[in-house]
Formats: C-alpha cells, sequence, structure tokens
C-alpha cells in the first residue's frame, strides 16, 4: 500500500530518520501532493525516484532546479541533499518510490561491486531527470512506475516484481544510457558540504536567537560569504531557513500535543504571536488553531521543510 505523506523528520544532521519499508523489506511508496507544502532540504541513505502524475513540480539538488511536467521522473542518489515543490498555482502530484540499495544487493555481492557501489560513488550521477518526450528515458520511467503500482498494490508474490523492477533501473542508470545527468562542480560540492554544516547547527539551536554571525562561524565563513553560500545552495537565506525550520517544528507540536499554542510558538522561537500566526498560515494555508482542529488525516500535503514555489521564481 503506498502512503500519502505528511512529514520529514530528520536528525541533528539534516538526514531524514523516517524508515523506508522495514529491515527485512527496505523499501516504500509514497503518494505525495505538493499543494500548500512547506518542506526542508534533507537526504536519506536510500536511492530515491520520482516521477509527476500532475501537474509540474521542481526538483531542486544542490544549485540545479529541473522543473518536471507529467510523464517525467528522476533519480536522487543516495546522501544527496535534495527538495521538490510545486512550481505555481495548479499544483502538482508525485509518486515516488524510495529503497535501501541492500534490496537489490548486500555489500558483499555482486550487484553492489559491478553495480550499486559505482552508481552511488559517482558523483556525476547525484540526480538524473528523466523526460517523458525522450524515447531513451520512456523504458527507465516506464519501470519505475510499474514498480511504483506493485509496491503499492501489494499483490501475492509483489516483493519479488519490485526488486526485480528496481534491478533494471539500476543496471540502466549504471549504463548511463537513459537521463540526464547532473554534475556538480568542486565549487558546489564544497557549497553544499558547508551549506549542510549550518542547517545541522540550525536545526539544533532553533529554540536560540541565532545571528548571521554565529551560523557563518560554523562553517568557517564571513557573514557575507555565508549569505551567498547558503543562496547558491538551497535559494533561501539562512534567516528564511531558520524561520520554515521553527514552523515545522512548531505544527509537528501542534498536531502532536496539547500544548498551548502561544507556549508552542515560544518554545519553536516566536516572541511574537501576531507574527507567529500570519506566518504560520502563510506556510500550511490555515491558522494553527484550524490545523489543529483538522487533524492529522486531513493534512494530505507533504508538510515538510521545503523552498516554497514563490521562494523559486
Amino acid at each position: 500500500m503506498y502512503k500519502v505523506t505528511n512529514e520529514i523528520n530528520v536528525d541533528s544532521e539534516g538526514q531524514e530518520i523516517r524508515p523506508h519499508g522495514t529491515l527485512a523489506y527496505p523499501v516504500a511508496s509514497y503518494y505525495n501532493d505538493m499543494n500548500n507544502a512547506l518542506v526542508i532540504w534533507h537526504w536519506h541513505e536510500e536511492l530515491e525516484l520520482i516521477y509527476v502524475t500532475k501537474g509540474v513540480v521542481r526538483v531542486g539538488v544542490g544549485s540545479v532546479e529541473k522543473t518536471l511536467t507529467v510523464g517525467d521522473g528522476c533519480f536522487i542518489n543516495s546522501n544527496v541533499a535534495h527538495t521538490v515543490c510545486k512550481v505555481d498555482s495548479r499544483g502538482g502530484i508525485i509518486n515516488s518510490i524510495v529503497f535501501h540499495p541492500k534490496l537489490i544487493g548486500g555489500r558483499h555481492s555482486i550487484y553492489w561491486q559491478k553495480y550499486l557501489k559505482p552508481l552511488i560513488e559517482n558523483e556525476e550521477r547525484q540526480f538524473i531527470a528523466f523526460d517523458s518526450m525522450q524515447s531513451k528515458d520512456s523504458q527507465i520511467i516506464s519501470l519505475i512506475q510499474l514498480a511504483w503500482q506493485a509496491e503499492a498494490d501489494e499483490t501475492p508474490g509483489y516483493e519479488f516484481e519490485v526488486r526485480n523492477l528496481l534491478s533494471q533501473v539500476i543496471l540502466l542508470l549504471s549504463e548511463g544510457k537513459s537521463g540526464k545527468p547532473y554534475s556538480p562542480t568542486p565549487k558546489e560540492l564544497r557549497d553544499m558540504e558547508r551549506t549542510k554544516q549550518m542547517i545541522t547547527f540550525m536545526e539544533n539551536h532553533f529554540t536560540d536567537e541565532l545571528t548571521i554571525k554565529q551560523i557563518a562561524s560554523v562553517a568557517a565563513l564571513s557573514e557575507g560569504e555565508c549569505l551567498r553560500c547558503f543562496k547558491r545552495s538551497t535559494g533561501l537565506s539562512p534567516i528564511q531557513f531558520l524561520k520554515d525550520y521553527r514552523l515545522i517544528r512548531a505544527a509537528e507540536l501542534i498536531r502532536s500535543t496539547n500544548q498551548q499554542i502561544s507556549d508552542i510558538a515560544t518554545q519553536c522561537g516566536f516572541l511574537d504571536m501576531s507574527y507567529f500566526a500570519k506566518s504560520f498560515k502563510q506556510a500550511f494555508g490555515d491558522t494553527p488553531t484550524t490545523y489543529r482542529t483538522l487533524g492529522l488525516s486531513d493534512h494530505r500535503s507533504k508538510y515538510c521543510l521545503m523552498r516554497r514555489a514563490e521562494d523559486l521564481e
């Protein structure tokens, strides 16, 4: 059964901690409605495959932003920071399948040594986009769709079918005959590593009154270069990112606890209640009170900390 994702939980380093599937079967499929989404840059050890079923979405990896329309797809490699959002008011829906490499083959297998390891360690293949209008990409897009549907349907023996389909995807990716890869420059790689350091610091200290000077010092940068580096990597300023991170933490507490909303706002670094309420409504489309009243089941959007579409224009 596919899952409607409502949030991405990350650890102190920004790495996603939500398990995808189980230890015995490390794969999961997700339905993601990108309307009213607030999402953070995140990364995970698993590989991720995405295809668009409705509207238009934008995938961000480092300084690269790729727009995908219905029928398009992409591959996101292990431990690559990324983000996805809608492009305009029409919104967008994506289906994604996230799986650990060990589903295909363990570290002592020929599958790992010959195919998975070279792919995962190839910095030129951190992100690969698939264009539905290109015949060379149609096969891999079809495999992604079939794997997602098989994992979602869970018909008898589906585990074999999913593993087989994803193995075919890995083979095609290893051959390098499909998709358009993104090749980061050494400067982009350095920027993203520094940005990860700053993100980790902000996530660990989001309740404090942080300054640009403090954030910059974590990556040994001047304040000016901190702003430029963070903007190049995420499209945001550090303060914008910090505000969004505080909002998502507040949303989690509003959903999962009975604490007073004013106490939650203060706990998450918002000292002005009116500013918090206004910012929350802009981010999630509802006031904090309405958001709590609706309950988690009615929040079908992927409430994650990510760049909003208007931040990318």
